[in-house]
C-alpha cells in the first residue's frame, strides 16, 4: 500500500498517470485481459491509498455477511459450568465406590468367622490408609479421565472411518506400548496400517485426528499391490490409493528424547494427550478472523505458531487479499474459545466463537462483499461516475482472472505452466530460477549463481527461505541425478506445482473470452456458445472438480435458441481445459489456435508425466460475464488524506475519533472528493476486474502506484 502524507486531486496529476496506465494495459494484454463489457465513460481515481479503502467481508453459504462484532468467549462459560457439574458428580460417585466394602471383606476365615476389615489397624495405620486412599482415588479419577478420552476419540473415529476401522484402532490403542509403557523388555507393538483411500482430504483428516487426540506419529505408505481401496473412494479421481500408518508412542527414555510427544510436566513422562475435550462438544471451533495488511496464509501462520498447532489444523473457505481489511470465518480443531480470546495479536482480531461439527474447506462460501473507496475524484464528475456505476450494475463485467492470478514477477506463472504442459522441463526450471528485475539482492545473487555456474548447491546457500518454490527446486536439483528435471520439479510443494498449470488454464480462458467478445460482442448469445442448462446462478468455477453436476449440465446453444433469444449473456460459460469439459466447434477452434501458438496440446496427454497434461486435469467452467449484486455508492468529501472514509469491523470494536465524513455537498466541507462503493461478487470473481470495468483503466499495481505518487508529487510542488 501507498499512504502518502499529502494528497491532491488535479487534472494534471491524473494526466501524468496515463503513461503508467499504458504500461498497465500492456501487462493486462499479456495475460488476455483486453476488452470491456460496456461503453460507459471511465474516470481517474486512486485505489488502496489506505488499507481501509479496500474492505472485504466474506459471505457464507447461508448468505450472511461475516462481521466481527464480539471478542469475548462467552460461549465457553455455559460449557465449563456443565463440565464442572459433571466432574463433581464423578468425584462423588468415586468417593462412594471407595467407601463400599469389596468382595474380600465378606470372605470367611478357616474358623468360620468373618475377617474384620480393619480390626488389626492401629489409628496411625488407619490415618495412613486414608492418605493412600486419597492418592488411589486421584489415580482412579485420572484413569477414568484417560479411558473417557479414548472412548470419546473412538466415537469420533467411527464417524470418520466407520466401525470396523474403529474396532481395529481400539485394539491397537489397548496394547501395552502404544499409549502407555509396555512391560520392561517387551518389544514395541507393530504400527497399525489403516484402510487405503484415494481421497487426500480424508487422509489429511486422519493425520489431524491422531495428532490432536493421541499425539501419535503417522505417515503415508503405499497400499499392498493386491489390495483394492478399502477406505473412502473418490470416484473419477486419478490419485493413487494410500494408507495411513500409525506408530506406537516412543518410550520417554528411548533414544531421541521423547520422540516429539508431550510429557507430563509433573511426572516427567507418561502420555497426557491434549487437554480434555468436553463430551458432546463439537470438535471444531469456528471464529471470525478480521485482519489488516496480512494475507490469509500469513495470519494462519501467526496463529499456528502462537497456539503451537500445525497450520493444517485450521480450515477456511477462501484466501483474502493482503492489501486491505478483511473478515472471514475460520475453523480450528479442538481449541477452546477461551484460549483464543486470550491471544494478543497485532494487525488482526478474532471473535464471534461457536463450536461446529465440520471444518471449513475451500469453496465453502457464497462470495464476498467489497467496500471500496476511490479517492481523488475530479470535481464535477459525479454525474458521469454515477452513470458508470449504474451501467456496471446492469451490464456486469467480463469475468477475467485478475493479474494477481499470474504472479507479481516479470515471468508470469502461466509461462511456467505452458512449459510444463509442453514437457519442456529444463525450460521450466530455467524460468523459475532465471534472474528477474526487481529481485532483492540476496535473491538476485542466488539466481545469478545458478545462471552463470549451473551450481544448484551454491545457489541454494544464498536463496532465502521465503522463496519456497525456488528453494524447493534447488534442493531437488541437488538430490536428483543430472538432467532429471522432472524429479527435481516434484520437490516443489504440490499446491505450487498445480498453480503453474492452473495459471495457464486461466490465461487460456482470458484469451478465449477476449476473442469471443471481439467476434460477437456481449449483446446476445450466439449459436455455438456454451451455456448451463439448469438455470443455476451459483458459482461454478471449481478447479478441483467438486461440482460434478456441472459437467452434465453444460451444452451448446442451437441456432434456433440463439435466434429466439432463449438465453442471456450471463448464462454463457467458457471452459477451463481438462478431461471432462466439452467444446463446441467454434469454441474449440479458439482454444486450439491459442494452444498451438504456445506449443501446448489441448486434448489428451502430451507426455508421460500426467500431472502436467490437460488430460490429467478435470477442468471446469467459468461464466463469461458476472454482474455485481447489492451495489451501493455515495460521494464523500474530506480534507485529511490520512482519514479513514469507511468503517471497518476493527474500527467498530475500537472506536477512534475521526473528522466527520459528510456526503458531498458544498466545497467548504472538504476540498477532496471520493467515491465510496460497495458490491457483492460470487467466489472466484475478481473485484479488481469490476473496478477496471468501472474506471476503464488498468488494474495493474504499477498504474495505481503511479496515480498515487503523481498526486503526492503535485502537492509537494
Amino acid at each position: 500500500l501507498f499512504e502518502p502524507e499529502a494528497h491532491s486531486q488535479t487534472r494534471g496529476a491524473m494526466e501524468s498517470a496515463k503513461g503508467a496506465n499504458a504500461v498497465g494495459d500492456d501487462e493486462e494484454a499479456a495475460v488476455g485481459i483486453e476488452c470491456y463489457a460496456n461503453s460507459a465513460s471511465g474516470f481517474q481515481a486512486i485505489l488502496k491509498e489506505r488499507y481501509t479503502d479496500f474492505i472485504v467481508n466474506e459471505i457464507g453459504l447461508d448468505g450472511e455477511v461475516v462481521h466481527l462484532t464480539s471478542l469475548d468467549a462467552a460461549v465457553d462459560e455455559e460449557i465449563d459450568s456443565r463440565e464442572q457439574e459433571k466432574r463433581q458428580k464423578t468425584i462423588v460417585q468415586l468417593s462412594a465406590t471407595q467407601e463400599e466394602p469389596d468382595d474380600h471383606s465378606d470372605r470367611q476365615l478357616d474358623d468360620g468367622k468373618k475377617a474384620p476389615a480393619a480390626a488389626a489397624a492401629t489409628p496411625s495405620e488407619t490415618q495412613g490408609e486414608g492418605t493412600d486412599a486419597k492418592v488411589e482415588q486421584t489415580e482412579v479419577a485420572a484413569s477414568v479421565d484417560f479411558s473417557a478420552e479414548i472412548g470419546i476419540a473412538i466415537a469420533d473415529f467411527v464417524k470418520l472411518a466407520g466401525p470396523a476401522e474403529a474396532e481395529r484402532l481400539k485394539e491397537f490403542l489397548e496394547q501395552p506400548g502404544v499409549l502407555l509403557p509396555a512391560a520392561e523388555g517387551k518389544p514395541a507393538p507393530a504400527p497399525l496400517i489403516l484402510a487405503s483411500s484415494n481421497d487426500k482430504a480424508y487422509r489429511t483428516s486422519m493425520h489431524v485426528f491422531f495428532n490432536s487426540h493421541f499425539q501419535l506419529m503417522t505417515d503415508t505408505v503405499d497400499a499392498p499391490a493386491d489390495e483394492k481401496a478399502s477406505g473412502p473412494v473418490k470416484k473419477d479421481s486419478k490419485r493413487p490409493c494410500l494408507c495411513i500408518r500409525v506408530h506406537p508412542r516412543k518410550p520417554v527414555n528411548s533414544k531421541g528424547g521423547n520422540g516429539g510427544q508431550k510429557r507430563n510436566r509433573d511426572e516427567g513422562g507418561g502420555w497426557e494427550g491434549h487437554r480434555r475435550w468436553p463430551a458432546n462438544l463439537p470438535q471444531y471451533l469456528e471464529f471470525t478472523l478480521c485482519k489488516e495488511n496480512k494475507d490469509t496464509g500469513d495470519a494462519i501462520g501467526v496463529l499456528s505458531r502462537i497456539l503451537h498447532v500445525k497450520p493444517r489444523s485450521f480450515g477456511f473457505a477462501g484466501t483474502k487479499d493482503r492489501r486491505g481489511v478483511t473478515s472471514q470465518r475460520v475453523t480450528i480443531f479442538k481449541v477452546r474459545a477461551a484460549r483464543m480470546a486470550k491471544l494478543r495479536l497485532l494487525g488482526m482480531k478474532v471473535g464471534n466463537y461457536r463450536y461446529v461439527d465440520r471444518d471449513l474447506r475451500l469453496g465453502d462460501l457464497k462470495g464476498n462483499l467489497f467496500t471500496l473507496t476511490l479517492r481523488g475524484i475530479e470535481e464535477g464528475s459525479q454525474l458521469s461516475i454515477s452513470e458508470a456505476v449504474r451501467t456496471l450494475r446492469t451490464s456486469g463485467f467480463i469475468n477475467y482472472f485478475g493479474l494477481q492470478r499470474f504472479g507479481s514477477h516479470s515471468i508470469g506463472t502461466h509461462v511456467v505452466g505452458a512449459a510444463l504442459l509442453r514437457g519442456a522441463w529444463e525450460e521450466a526450471v530455467d524460468l523459475i530460477l532465471r534472474p528477474r528485475d526487481g529481485d532483492k539482492p540476496q535473491v538476485a545473487k542466488a539466481r545469478s549463481i545458478f545462471k552463470e555456474q549451473g551450481n544448484a548447491a551454491a545457489a541454494l546457500k544464498h536463496m532465502p527461505t521465503w522463496c519456497v518454490a525456488e528453494r524447493s527446486l534447488l534442493e531437488g536439483l541437488v538430490r536428483a541425478q543430472k538432467n532429471d528435471y522432472v524429479s527435481a520439479f516434484s520437490s516443489i510443494p504440490r499446491t505450487t506445482r498445480k498453480m503453474y498449470v492452473h495459471a495457464y488454464q486461466s490465461y487460456l480462458w482470458n484469451r478465449a473470452a477476449s476473442e469471443r467478445v471481439r467476434r460477437h460482442g456481449l449483446h446476445r448469445v450466439v449459436a455455438g456458445d456454451l451455456i448451463i442448462d439448469t438455470g443455476c446462478q451459483t458459482d461454478i468455477d471449481n478447479e478441483d472438480g467438486d461440482n460434478d453436476w456441472i459437467f452434465s449440465s453444460v451444452r451448446e446453444v442451437t441456432p434456433e435458441e440463439a435466434s429466439a433469444g432463449v438465453f442471456s449473456i450471463t448464462d454463457v460459460v467458457l471452459p477451463l481445459p481438462g478431461s471432462r469439459v466439452i467444446y463446441s466447434e467454434s469454441v474449440q477452434k479458439i482454444y486450439e489456435e491459442i494452444c498451438q501458438s504456445d506449443g501446448v496440446q489441448l486434448v489428451g496427454f502430451a507426455h508421460s508425466v500426467r500431472e502436467y497434461s490437460f488430460g490429467y486435469l478435470t477442468g471446469a467452467y467459468r461464466r463469461l460475464v458476472t454482474k455485481p449484486d447489492k451495489v451501493k455508492f455515495d460521494f464523500v468529501r474530506y480534507s485529511d488524506p490520512s482519514a479513514d472514509l469507511a468503517e471497518t469491523d476493527l474500527a467498530r470494536l475500537q472506536p477512534v475519533q475521526h473528522d466527520t465524513v459528510k456526503p458531498a455537498g458544498k466545497a467548504e466541507e472538504g476540498e477532496l472528493l471520493a467515491l465510496r462503493l460497495s458490491f457483492a461478487l460470487p467466489t472466484a470473481s475478481y473485484a479488481t476486474m469490476a473496478i477496471r470495468e468501472l474506471m476503464k483503466s488498468s488494474s495493474s499495481q504499477a498504474s495505481h502506484k503511479a496515480a498515487t505518487l503523481s498526486a503526492n508529487h503535485t502537492v509537494q510542488n
